[in-house]
């Protein structure tokens, strides 16, 4: 199918000795099993989801003006379009590693290199993760994924249960070809069933910059995964050993490292990383150093119960440049106890699939 990709096999591949520490990496599910959780299992919960979000980009003469000219524009098919400027100096940095990272910079950097004419049209590459956590089809995301729904519905107060059918956003789901292998398939439909409101996903520092903080959504599959994925909700310990899965379209790390530490650099593709908490927010935000970058958002973080105790919002910091200058990223990550009183989960909060 056309933007399929596949889930690699379990069994063709020798694992990765994980008495080493690796707290960089973003490997297959056959190099580094989540303790509880099988591989398959793993690759039946996942759902990848993706925008349809077309780019059109163009040049402006400086930064003021390519901020002024931004904008977002929703048509009647649900794509939307985002128009983003950049400068000469922006065409300077397109070797830069970390520019190269981030979204929307990293398809700029694409369209220079190619030599494509400006204004130039293409997609934003990849999206984002989520996981089904029942029987019936309810998946946990990001609210920063499903903002353009949020903003169709007008759903900034926030909204309860109360579904929607998705216009903008599009899911994916794995099934099991007759070669035995895992694939992806477009879902049937998507829905938007739960959203915090805005004002408490999003805070605003001292500087007045504001960064997510209740960064949840809860969507509706159709068809429902074949499998969901456990939930705990408890406060985990500072170097406490945690696993991440999600879809990771590329990393910070150089192919010298990649080659050290034995993985192919990320592709959209299911990848597990692991790591330890670093730091404790409460109840409900911990902070973990578990590798991830563009495609994480909306991972699911387990525990070594194999219980998913988070779920990936944000780097911390300037990511891009901290991972290529230091090897590490610390990332936030939103609790599942908060998780589910922020999207009135309807199942206990220490539920979850008898596998």
């Amino acid at each position: 199918m056309p933007g399929s990709r596949l889930i690699k096999r379990i069994e063709h591949a020798d694992p990765i000795d994980q008495t080493a520490r690796m707290t960089e990496g973003l490997f297959h599910p056959h190099q580094i099993s989540i303790p509880g959780v099988p591989a398959d299992h793993l690759c039946a919960a996942m759902v990848r989801i993706l925008p349809r979000t077309v780019l059109v980009l163009d040049l402006a003469p400086t930064q003021e003006v390519a901020q002024s000219l931004a904008r977002n524009e929703s048509r009647p098919d649900g794509s939307e379009y985002w128009y983003r400027w950049f400068t000469a100096a922006d065409v300077a940095n397109i070797d830069d590693p970390a520019f190269n990272l981030g979204m929307v910079r990293h398809e700029f950097a694409r369209a220079v290199k190619s030599g494509m004419a400006f204004p130039a049209t293409m997609p934003l590459d990849g999206g984002g993760s989520g996981f089904a956590v029942t029987a019936d089809g309810l998946v946990v995301t990001n609210y920063h994924l499903v903002t353009a729904e949020i903003a169709t519905y007008q759903r900034e107060g926030g909204a309860l249960n109360q579904p929607v059918r998705c216009r903008s956003l599009r899911a994916e789901v794995a099934y099991r070809t007759e070669a035995g292998t895992w694939a992806w398939r477009d879902a049937a439909a998507l829905w938007l069933v739960s959203n915090p409101p805005r004002a408490r996903a999003l805070w605003q520092d001292a500087a007045g910059l504001h960064h997510w903080r209740e960064d949840t959504a809860l969507l509706r599959v159709e068809p429902a995964p074949s499998a969901h994925l456990a939930l705990a909700a408890r406060t985990l310990d500072v170097a406490e050993p945690v696993w991440m899965a999600g879809f990771p379209l590329r990393t910070a790390r150089a192919a010298e490292a990649r080659a050290a530490l034995g993985y192919a650099d990320a592709d959209g593709s299911l990848r597990v990383s692991t790591g330890q908490v670093l730091a404790v927010d409460g109840a409900d935000y911990f902070t973990t150093d578990a590798d991830g970058s563009m495609g994480n958002s909306g991972s699911p973080v387990f525990d070594r119960a194999g219980s998913v105790v988070g779920m990936f919002s944000r780097a911390d910091g300037d990511g891009p440049r901290h991972a290529l200058e230091y090897g590490y990223l610390n990332r936030v990550q939103v609790s599942t106890r908060r998780i589910v009183r922020s999207v009135g989960l309807a199942v206990p909060a220490d539920a979850g699939d008898t596998r």
